[in-house]
């Protein structure tokens, strides 16, 4: 398969889906980052075990994170405890000598979030350094038994894919499959597209890594949306992997049958 990643060649996304032979890959980066600045009081809160828990949904929070509070405060107090949303932050975090007291299974931040609060008591207080652009699931889901939600907006995304670089990549590379990682991508990517190139991409095999983003993609596609049970990032990859790999087989059969 000829595949575009709609997401920055980090190495951690590259290793994962370069190890698959009979993939021809190429990234095409959605977005770039802003580093937002944290309230002073929010911070201090932070420092003084005043949360119970701190929420990530993602590694890049936690990264971001970490990388703002290295100075003044070093590390996220003992008493606050650590939640996070996906297996493939959990591991990365872990990786990164990070620390993970809760972690779930679920389809979105929404299924966590209902699944996080068993291990509230009344009246607790929570950390959620978030994306700009992230949506209020987690604070919907935890408005309840006076749980207070501290959010902080750390970081925003801006959109940098334009259509001349996807008319670029349709006619060089000529995809016919296409990966996404969130439902904005999606759209920022639709949005810069032409009519024509539109066309094709409905025959297109896409995949998804979770269920709002598979939602979003049944707009744009005739087939059916490949995605993992959970929004798991390897899961997602051996399922690329068998597609591929079904793709190999076929061709071989129709060469063969000549």
């Amino acid at each position: 398969m000829r595949t575009i990643i709609a997401k920055e060649p980090d190495k951690r996304i590259t290793d994962i889906f370069q190890s698959n032979i009979n993939l021809m890959i190429t990234f095409v980066p959605i977005f770039t980052y802003t580093v937002l600045p944290i309230k002073s009081k929010w911070l201090e809160n932070l420092k003084n075990g005043y949360f119970n828990w701190i929420i990530f949904t993602s590694f890049r929070s936690w990264q971001i994170l970490m990388g703002q509070i290295a100075e003044k405060i070093v590390c996220i107090p003992d008493q606050t405890k650590i939640a996070v949303f996906g297996s493939a932050s959990v591991a990365q975090i872990k990786i990164s000598k990070g620390r993970v007291d809760f972690t779930a299974h679920a389809n979105d931040a929404a299924e966590f979030g209902l699944k996080f609060i068993n291990q509230l008591s009344p009246k607790q207080k929570i950390a959620y350094p978030a994306s700009l652009e992230s949506s209020t699931q987690i604070e919907k889901c935890l408005s309840t038994n006076d749980i207070q939600v501290y959010r902080e907006n750390i970081y925003k995304p801006m959109c940098i894919i334009e259509s001349t670089k996807i008319n670029e990549i349709m006619v060089d590379f000529k995809p016919d499959s296409m990966v996404f990682f969130s439902s904005k991508s999606v759209k920022s990517f639709m949005v810069n597209c032409s009519t024509d190139i539109l066309e094709k991409i409905k025959s297109m095999q896409l995949f998804a890594l979770g269920n709002p983003t598979a939602k979003v993609l049944r707009d744009f596609s005739a087939n059916k949306i490949i995605k993992p049970k959970y929004p798991d990032i390897y899961m997602l990859s051996d399922l690329i992997n068998k597609a591929s790999e079904t793709e190999v087989k076929n061709n071989y059969v129709i060469t063969k049958t000549k």
